[in-house]
């Protein structure tokens, strides 16, 4: 085949609607930057930085195409024991807030590597290459070595911590498995094992001294020896005690007292991760004025801003002037809060209707892809970035927890857009390789009358 042949077959069969929406999204992630930048006179660079690295991601995207997706598939397990290996790499480099999850590049002194972002994407590649062919995950026992497959990844990057990304890992398992035919009562049971490690009480013991100064501001109910205590509602905000996050206070008889923890929040705080524990506190207590002030800070402005928005939007305020500069890490976390505040629910709407044609693309794509491989590789990148986008989202609206997830496309930061970027281009890289059907598929009938 000649060169112009190979061209004119190489974009014919480009899905153009998922580039387009992608670009839309990276066009609209710079003007939100701008935003972001004009109103935090610190941030000089920003938007010239955040449009150098949606370049890179269009580029990311085209050179995801251009390889056919099965030769990639057949490198999926060396690419992700790169992967792996560089996300041990990271604690060898310097910290950034109590973090370790960036590599500095050698020479480019402004440039770093998050090996967590392109986790995503290896995991994705080598978990559907692996239940491309076989039945083993149709019984409980051969679920164990996708499970592995992704706890490799998922352990090492809490370790950074990066509980954001690793949250991502688990529900794009579980779709992966369930379009890959895996019964779905094997995962319900999984799903149902995992709950209940997460929320198991643990019992904390409350100080005799603490308990005594609280014991005038807790209701008591006692079901025979044992008493349950909770904070009494009928008090005002200044006077409630500032009690830990858990399901009750409890003493039996006349013995100590202790705070029923979920099991997660208690692993936090014994490994030294307590400001995630204090993010979801911040969050479960969103009416407190004093948590709004400290751990729930963020996400209470977020919704202000948001609202603040309301249809249209309203103009980018000075630098150091209302609404963003009362939102730390607003071109990162926050980015959905900027465009809300910026362009109101019209703004809001049209980022979701970009995601929107990417998904319902996406979802042709892997509805009429044949291949077994290409179809879970077009599955794995759409739960992801559905993940990813819902997560986001969620958080900026008070919907759930603060975990430190960007949204996809349109958060500041390299390595996010150019994995992102390179996703898409292998969700196009499997549509440009689907058979041509020339006529509609003929009804198929098991040989035997009405």
């Amino acid at each position: 085949m000649s060169k112009t042949s190979a061209f004119r077959a190489y974009w014919r069969r480009f899905n153009w609607p998922i580039p387009l929406a992608m670009v839309a999204l990276l066009v609209l992630s710079v003007q939100a930057v701008g935003v972001a930048e004009r109103a935090d006179g610190r941030m000089t660079g920003f938007t010239t930085r955040q449009a150098i690295f949606g370049a890179v991601a269009v580029a990311g995207f085209f050179g995801a195409t251009l390889v056919p997706y099965t030769r990639i598939g057949r490198w999926s397990y060396a690419l992700l024991a790169g992967t792996i290996a560089l996300l041990l790499v990271v604690f060898a480099f310097p910290g950034r807030r109590g973090s370790h999850r960036w590599i500095h590049l050698p020479g480019l002194s402004q440039v770093t590597l998050q090996p967590s972002e392109l986790a995503k994407l290896t995991f994705i590649i080598a978990l559907a290459w692996y239940l491309r062919y076989r039945d083993s995950y149709r019984r409980l026992a051969g679920l164990i070595v996708p499970f592995a497959i992704t706890l490799l990844p998922l352990g090492l990057i809490l370790m950074e911590p990066d509980l954001g990304t690793a949250l991502l890992l688990l529900p794009t398992l579980m779709v992966m498995l369930f379009v890959a035919g895996a019964k779905w009562r094997h995962l319900a049971v999984i799903v149902a094992l995992a709950a209940a490690v997460v929320l198991w009480p643990v019992p904390r013991r409350v100080a005799a001294k603490v308990f005594a100064n609280q014991r005038p501001r807790l209701t008591a109910t006692a079901v025979g020896p044992v008493t349950f205590y909770h904070v009494d509602d009928s008090l005002s905000w200044s006077r409630r005690p500032v009690v830990p996050v858990s399901y009750c206070r409890v003493q039996i008889g006349g013995g100590g007292v202790y705070d029923l923890r979920p099991l997660s929040l208690c692993v936090m705080d014994w490994t030294g991760h307590s400001h995630q524990s204090r993010r979801i506190e911040g969050w479960l207590r969103q009416d407190d004025p004093r948590i709004r002030a400290n751990m729930g800070y963020q996400q209470y402005h977020s919704m202000m801003i948001l609202g603040a928005g309301r249809l249209a939007g309203r103009d980018a305020p000075a630098a150091g002037g209302e609404p963003f500069q009362m939102l730390p890490d607003d071109h990162t976390d926050f980015i959905f809060s900027v465009i809300g505040g910026q362009w109101g629910f019209i703004g809001c709407a049209g980022v979701l209707a970009l995601y929107a044609i990417i998904f319902i693309f996406g979802a042709d794509v892997a509805a009429t892809t044949k291949d077994p491989f290409g179809r879970l590789l077009a599955v794995g990148v759409l739960a992801l970035l559905a993940a990813q986008m819902f997560i986001n989202i969620g958080m900026t609206m008070g919907l759930m927890p603060i975990t430190g997830m960007t949204l996809p496309l349109v958060s500041y930061g390299g390595s996010s857009l150019l994995v992102n970027g390179m996703a898409l281009g292998l969700l196009v890289n499997v549509a440009r390789h689907r058979p041509v059907l020339l006529s509609r598929r003929p009804f198929e009938f098991d040989g035997e009358g009405p």
